[in-house]
């Protein structure tokens, strides 16, 4: 299945040993958007750090849970370059009501003729199939292995 990750769910996901584990399944083909990759580099460090407090881990932790996370997306997750979606923007932007900034997610999905796999309610009404985690699971759990 060709999906577009949504930055909250593919942070999520590395937090989890579960969630790794579907990261890295062979029936995922799994896409973000340069920009969301961004926002992504920005937003992993900060929560590793909280999960590192939370759980009175040592400092230095949290800088090679950061670096094993990043490589793990790395491995897993296609970021396309904005060159790919940025002729759709318009049509993104349109689709996009409740959150004008996913636009870029939005464009993703169009181009590749892909999903969306959030759990954000700002992707419904865009046109897009949406897969929150527990519906992606299902699907997965159906599915004979690769």
């Amino acid at each position: 299945m060709r999906l577009v990750v949504d930055t909250t769910v593919l942070v999520g996901e590395l937090l989890r040993a579960k969630g790794r584990q579907r990261l890295g399944d062979d029936r995922l083909e799994l896409f973000m958007p340069e920009q969301m990759w961004e926002e992504t580099t920005v937003e992993l460090p900060r929560r590793v750090s909280a999960f590192v407090r939370r759980r009175q881990l040592d400092s230095r932790v949290a800088e090679r849970l950061t670096t094993l996370w990043v490589e793990a997306i790395e491995a897993n997750v296609i970021i396309l370059d904005r060159a790919v979606y940025a002729a759709l923007e318009d049509e993104a932007a349109a689709r996009s009501v409740r959150d004008p900034n996913d636009w870029p997610v939005v464009s993703c999905a169009i181009a590749l003729s892909a999903g969306i796999w959030t759990e954000d309610n700002d992707f419904l009404g865009t046109g897009i199939p949406t897969w929150t985690t527990v519906s992606l699971q299902r699907w997965l759990d159906r599915q004979p292995p690769t």
